[in-house]
């Protein structure tokens, strides 16, 4: 070989080390960013599983709820509490979260709970009881409350979930309907009552005028028999009345007895019979007694029979059905935003192996799990601001402002006097209205201003305002405007009234104004 022969092959056997070194150093690369990725994969998997978490404790506790809910663990103490178990309570949240429910219960119903607590961490079944709770606001009340063990993800311990209804108006109402029922009991047996005797050798019937009244019978028309009397009942009570009738004298027992007497005066007539056997010397045995109309006792109760499952089962229905609202509008916003973007992730992930450039795809990994957390929060906000029970009416409306502005769009605020707090009740709906109403002009006015002004007087008084289109076809578009109904529904609460100036091309005020009180 020629001395130049040797020295290219000398230059290409260098060449080829060379290019051995930098195969090397990458190999090495890809080894250290595979363990980069299985790394950041094993958080983006802690991640998602704390998204299904949050998703879990969306779908159990609903902020909104017009009903107290309640997260136990398994030794009692309170981990999750919505806005309306907060104000159950009149407490705030921080005071309710990680204390023992059975703190908030009265000393004389702590049985009852804790039989209620234990049934149900043993038996896994839904359990219900009626207890009363004292709150720091109201004082003692009366609470339906219902709750159930389980156990959401298998890594997770066993949890309670407790919903709270307020029945202290049901119970006064049945405490009031009990007492009306005495008074009455007595005012009919003071008015409405006859007297009777029964021969009991002979079987003759003996009513007074005002039994004769209560069997719709004029007194000639009563022949005095037994047999007749018993006619006069109802057939499907007949038979039991005759046989109570017969063993009393056979026995020589009381009698009390309630029956139907049917005519065409009275149609169904209520009566109660109460009586005893006499007996004289030298004389045949006497039955003697009372005969009561009991009509409108009886009406009277089977009305509040049905007026007290009429509203269970509105209370039931309208939980219901707030339940599912909720759970439609959190798989909404959930399925929207955060799967979306949990989807785009695993995308990203299948393509890092295989891209030239990984560290950018990271990147985008890294972006769009910083847009989920920021949709989680925003998603958080929207159901249930919890920066409204620790802090306010006025940082949570800011914040709102601060959240909803844009580079095309400013939202301001005027809040006057409310340094006070007021019931979270009322702060949430106020909060709620002025929810609807900027969401309404961001959707509708194309406006690049919104002004939400908040004073409280001796009433509360909104406005919302913009610089948008306004309304182009006047009072139509006002009663179909979008979420109106909602706000109405609120307002009624509070003896609220609403007004709408628009014009085209000038904007849009709604005013808004609220009683303190509830109604």
């Amino acid at each position: 070989m020629s001395k130049k022969g040797q020295v290219a092959a000398t230059e290409k056997s260098k060449e080829l080390t060379s290019n051995e070194v930098r195969l090397q150093k990458v190999l090495e690369d890809l080894h250290l960013h595979q363990a980069e990725l299985e790394m950041q994969n094993d958080e983006l998997r802690i991640a998602n599983e704390k998204l299904e978490l949050q998703q879990i404790k969306f779908s159990g506790i609903y902020d909104l709820a017009p009903i107290g809910y309640y997260i136990l663990d398994k030794n009692g103490l309170v981990t999750e509490v919505n806005n309306a178990g907060v104000n159950l309570l009149g407490v705030a949240r921080g005071v309710v979260v990680g204390k023992r429910l059975q703190s908030f219960v009265t000393e004389d119903h702590r049985d009852i709970y804790h039989i209620f607590l234990r049934k149900m961490l043993s038996s896994g079944e839904k359990q219900s009881c009626q207890l009363k709770i004292n709150s720091a606001r109201q004082g003692d009340f009366y609470v339906q409350m219902e709750g159930i063990a389980i156990q959401p993800v298998r890594s997770l311990p066993l949890q309670c979930d407790i919903a709270v209804i307020d029945i202290t108006e049901r119970v006064k109402t049945e405490n009031d309907l009990s007492k009306t029922k005495e008074r009455l009991e007595l005012a009919l047996e003071a008015s409405s009552s006859g007297t009777w005797d029964l021969n009991a050798d002979t079987m003759i019937f003996h009513l007074d005028e005002s039994n004769l009244k209560i069997c719709g019978l004029p007194g000639p028309k009563f022949d005095g028999k037994y047999q007749s009397f018993i006619n006069l009942i109802n057939p499907e009570d007949k038979q039991s009345v005759d046989k109570a009738f017969r063993n009393a004298i056979i026995h020589k027992q009381e009698i009390n007895i309630e029956c139907r007497f049917s005519n065409k005066i009275t149609k169904d007539c209520f009566v109660n019979i109460r009586g005893h056997v006499h007996t004289g010397k030298h004389q045949s045995d006497r039955f003697i007694g009372t005969m009561t109309d009991i009509t409108l006792r009886k009406n009277l109760e089977e009305e509040a029979q049905r007026i007290k499952r009429e509203q269970q089962r509105n209370i039931a229905l309208a939980t219901v059905d707030a339940e599912e609202n909720e759970r439609i509008r959190i798989s909404d916003a959930l399925h929207d935003s955060v799967s979306q973007l949990l989807y785009g992730i695993r995308l990203k992930l299948e393509l890092v192996l295989d891209a030239e450039r990984p560290d950018e795809v990271i990147k985008e990994v890294s972006d769009l799990l910083a847009m989920a957390t920021r949709e989680t929060r925003n998603i958080s906000f929207e159901l249930a601001p919890s920066i409204l029970t620790d802090f306010g009416l006025p940082t949570t409306i800011d914040e709102m402002a601060k959240r909803l502005s844009t580079s095309n769009l400013t939202i301001r605020t005027n809040l006057s006097r409310l340094e006070r707090r007021m019931d979270i009740l009322l702060e949430t709906n106020i909060f709620r209205i002025l929810q609807e109403l900027v969401n309404n002009a961001m959707k509708h006015a194309n406006a690049s201003l919104i002004v939400i002004d908040v004073r409280k007087g001796a009433k509360v008084e909104l406005s919302v305002s913009d610089n948008g289109s306004g309304f182009l076809d006047g009072p139509d578009y006002i009663s179909m405007g979008s979420g109106l109904s909602r706000i109405k529904n609120r307002l009624s609460l509070y003896n609220g009234t609403l007004v709408i100036n628009s014009k085209p091309g000038e904007g849009t005020t709604v005013a808004v104004t609220l009683d303190t009180r509830p109604s």
